[in-house]
């Protein structure tokens, strides 16, 4: 096997040792709990630093055998399968738990999920039906059922637009953002789920639109996740979605902000590398499904293992998990990357 493939294959199932490290966190119990959120936050971009590696190399599907592409295809379905049996396990026990190591397991959990984000994109753009399947369970098990819905009809088509809630204005604070982008992604989610011709739906027609069947379902997983754990239980779930939620909407934050599509004679201009902040940070990149190289999602939407590098993309001087605490501080993320951005447009 070539040595380059062999290294970026080993390096795409960095994600299953976050899962490690949470299954260790949970077995040692205590601090131990502190392993996870350590692990992601402190190590990764500490890696990243001191090696400087960029995850920037180019590969095509044919450089993969049969047995490379299942594993590969196999890394995001196992992920996603063992971020939903930890969350059912944590609700389930979670009464046991001190104060602290609640706090603890929240905060990992959380940061579980936000990475199981990346694994449901990942997954929401396969058109095979299991994945499609684990997409559905994951997605509704991090109370964003409509994900795909809002990333495919919605972010894909309007990116870089006033249309899009997803893309962040220059200058507006983190805080803006999420308070605009959760509640405008549902509503845009309802119209689209909307009779194009303006008529009231029938009931059995309601029961067709994939939001009423979306909150319908969250409903009954809230009460599943009480019946297995009780109020401690719930809480737990809970808690650690608002986190897992956070660390996606920074993400969605940083990877377009300010950066927007021109538009001229009512058309806007077509979605380029220009329009998306990229980062090639190598443990950074490969622990989030290499979701920084964004700029060629949007161009050619190839799975996770096949995206490459894009020169004309303006890049992050970090990698994710040093720019997330970044936007939570507006003024400095402006002092960082405003100039950065006014570069990439000259």
């Amino acid at each position: 096997m070539n040595k380059s493939k062999q290294r970026h294959i080993l390096a795409c199932l960095l994600p299953q040792l976050l899962i490690l490290t949470m299954v260790a966190g949970i077995w040692g119990g205590g601090f131990w709990l502190l392993l996870p959120t350590v692990f992601l936050m402190v190590a990764i971009p500490a890696l990243d630093l001191l090696t400087g590696w960029q995850d920037t190399q180019t590969f095509e599907k044919s450089d993969f055998t049969k047995t490379d592409l299942a594993i590969l295809h196999w890394n995001t379905r196992l992920y996603a399968i063992f971020y939903v049996a930890i969350i059912i396990y944590l609700a389930a026990t979670i009464r046991g738990y001190s104060f602290i190591e609640a706090a603890l397991a929240v905060l990992a959990a959380g940061l579980l999920g936000g990475i199981g984000f990346g694994a449901s994109h990942e997954l929401l753009h396969c058109k095979e039906q299991i994945d499609q399947f684990i997409q559905r369970i994951t997605t509704a098990f991090l109370f964003y059922p409509h994900y795909k819905l809002i990333h495919i009809r919605s972010h894909h088509v309007h990116a870089g637009t006033d249309h899009d809630e997803n893309t962040a204005w220059l200058n507006e604070s983190i805080y803006s953002y999420i308070a605009r982008t959760i509640p405008g992604s549902m509503v845009r989610c309802w119209k689209l789920e909307q009779p194009r011709d303006g008529r009231r739906l029938a009931f059995g027609e309601l029961l067709r639109n994939q939001m009423v069947i979306y909150a319908l379902g969250q409903v009954a997983l809230l009460a599943a996740m009480f019946i297995i754990g009780g109020g401690a239980g719930l809480l737990f779930y809970v808690a650690h979605v608002i986190v897992a939620h956070v660390v996606l909407e920074s993400v969605n934050y940083i990877q377009h902000y300010g950066l927007m599509r021109e538009k001229a004679d009512g058309e806007y201009e077509k979605t380029g590398a220009e329009h998306s902040w990229d980062t090639y940070h190598y443990f950074s990149s490969y622990i989030t499904f290499r979701v920084g190289h964004h700029s060629y999602h949007h161009i050619a939407v190839k799975p996770y293992y096949l995206l490459v590098a894009e020169p004309e993309a303006p890049k992050l001087p970090v990698g994710y998990f040093w720019a997330i605490p970044m936007v939570f501080l507006p003024g400095w993320w402006r002092r960082v990357i405003n100039p950065r951005l006014q570069t990439a447009a000259a």
